[in-house]
């Protein structure tokens, strides 16, 4: 069977498919300014079997802070297999970006028109990648002995417990979450993996066995039915952790003790596992980073009694109930001089799309973090999400934690004409370097939906969403490593406004060389799983740029 390959000409700014050695003309050509023409090839799978192409779905998260009673809504439209009426603004000039979806699909339904038979039917139940593991075709009920942990018990339990991952998934973000497992895989990680999720109906039989099939170091935990089962949470309680608060719920909960926590948006440039090595958090046993300086009098920030809530909740807090000294005493990381916590420049200090914690060495700061997500969170908004539950908890706990010495940064969105716009203030997706001193700057990851989701926002919000969170084609530059500041002005002639992701005056440079072909693998495994082309998993694609682990 011949191959069918794709080959993405960003400098030459075309894109053509081919099939064998015949060439496809007429296509729309698409825009791309990418640094390095990138070139795949896509072999059919040996073994292949005949079925059905299903989509995944794919929900929707938050792309602004609205406040913290900004609702989660799982309908996007294209997204989640409805489409939603939406009326384009008449005479309205499509950018280059808006062909890139219809573009790529065009490259995908090329390659299954060679290896149809490789296609399979996730909602048949048929093995949807290696059929000859058999936990793949096992339903949720034969996961025993404990039915939130669904392990295949026919197997030995030879991955250490020492150290591991664990990200949070339901049903609608499953192509998301396995394309991060198969880039993990790729950087080389091979420990356990723990995906954890709220009651069974957010996740199915034919998520848990695409996910398990795909895998063998991976674990599908319910940890909401197991805290009730156990009296340690009412049902009701439990309900609200199918949101954002269960990424600490799983903290705590979960057995492994070197613990790294993901989003299933983050895409990575190498191994995350490598921040255990770094000074920080051998010190401390933590790594947490830095989110954009953003003012605001609410969560921490806001007033209660004519104090900051941060300083009210260090003063009043029940110290005592968890067997610690009494009285405040804050750490050198709330300066009163240099923090923009405790200088009220900020209502938001941490991003949590990537927590590192060493369990065996927390005291008891996971203590205070499930009474701060099961009591206080309920009492009163300290936190925008779930991001400043980790850093406080250690702070109330009177345990020492590390924060990276870098601020955040942003990648440039294509979309939104950073770099032709003012090409000094990016307003992209969140990045951030590693977390070292003694070390040129060093690109670790990005957290951003929009470079992988063609819809990242619902489809009825497409006309009025703010063009730096919609489908981030092309980025090119990313803003340079320094230490965390708060937003100051732009030197170019630009006099319009800036979203709220923006970071404005920060700088800008060319991303590495490898992102671009790092970016197309990714979105290869996540195309892949949303269209049932499942042969993408088999592969890590080394081609220019990449090479396998």
């Amino acid at each position: 069977m011949s191959s069918t390959w794709c080959w993405f000409a960003w400098s030459t700014r075309e894109q053509t498919c081919n099939r064998g050695k015949s060439s496809h003309s007429g296509l729309q050509t698409t825009s791309f300014e990418m640094p390095h023409a990138v070139s795949i090839v896509l072999h059919p799978p040996k073994n292949s079997f005949k079925g059905h192409l299903t989509i995944m779905p794919e929900g929707s998260t938050l792309t602004t802070r609205a406040g913290s009673s900004a609702p989660h809504s799982p309908d996007n439209g294209v997204s989640s297999g409805r489409f939603a009426a939406f009326n384009p603004r008449s005479k309205l000039n499509k950018p280059a970006w808006y062909y890139a979806v219809p573009l790529l699909v065009l490259c995908v339904l090329m390659y299954l028109s060679s290896a149809r038979s490789s296609t399979v039917s996730i909602k048949s139940g048929v093995t949807p990648l290696r059929h000859e593991m058999r936990a793949s075709r096992i339903n949720k009920d034969k996961w025993k002995p404990d039915p939130a942990l669904r392990v295949d018990t026919r197997k030995e339990d030879s991955v250490s417990r020492d150290k591991g991952i664990i990200m949070c998934m339901n049903n609608d973000v499953i192509a998301m979450g396995l394309s991060l497992v198969k880039e993990l895989r790729c950087l080389g990680n091979a420990e356990r993996i723990q995906v954890y999720h709220c009651f069974p109906e957010e996740m199915s039989d034919e998520s848990i066995a695409l996910l398990l099939s795909a895998d063998d170091k991976l674990e599908i935990v319910d940890v909401c039915s197991t805290l009730v089962e156990n009296g340690v949470l009412t049902e009701e309680k439990a309900k609200h952790f199918r949101s954002w608060w269960i990424k600490p719920l799983a903290m705590y909960y979960t057995d492994i003790k070197e613990v790294i926590l993901l989003d299933v948006d983050d895409i990575f440039m190498r191994d995350p596992a490598v921040l255990r090595t770094t000074e920080g958090y051998q010190r401390t046993g933590t790594t947490f980073f830095y989110d954009r300086v953003l003012s605001s009098e609410e969560f921490f920030n806001q007033d209660v009694d004519g104090e900051q809530y941060l300083k009210k909740l260090l003063e009043e807090f029940d110290y005592a109930k968890f067997d610690l000294p009494p009285g405040a005493s804050p750490s050198p990381h709330l300066n009163q001089e240099t923090s923009f916590a405790w200088t009220r420049q900020t209502s938001h200090e941490q991003h949590s799309s990537l927590v590192v914690i060493d369990k065996s060495r927390v005291g008891q700061a996971l203590n205070v973090m499930f009474f701060l997500i099961t009591e206080q969170h309920f009492v009163r908004e300290f936190s925008y999400r779930d991001k400043e539950s980790f850093w406080l908890a250690f702070e109330l706990a009177k345990q020492e934690y590390f924060f990276s010495p870098w601020g955040a940064g942003d990648i440039s969105s294509s979309t939104n004409g950073d770099m032709t716009n003012h090409n000094d203030s990016l307003c992209g997706s969140i990045v951030h370097y590693m977390p070292v001193e003694d070390a040129p700057p060093e690109f670790l990851y990005v957290n951003g939906k929009a470079l992988l989701e063609p819809f990242p926002v619902a489809m009825n919000k497409l006309g009025t969403a703010s063009h730096n969170v919609l489908f981030n084609v092309n980025p090119t530059h990313l803003t340079p490593r320094q230490r965390r500041r708060p937003n100051s002005s732009s030197k170019t002639d630009y006099n319009g406004d800036y979203a709220m992701e923006c970071l404005i005056g920060f700088g800008a440079e060319p991303l590495p060389d490898t992102f671009a072909a790092q970016l197309l693998r990714r979105r290869i495994f996540y195309f892949g799983i949303r269209a049932g082309v499942l042969s993408v998993l088999d592969q890590c694609f080394p081609f220019d740029g990449i090479q396998d682990p």
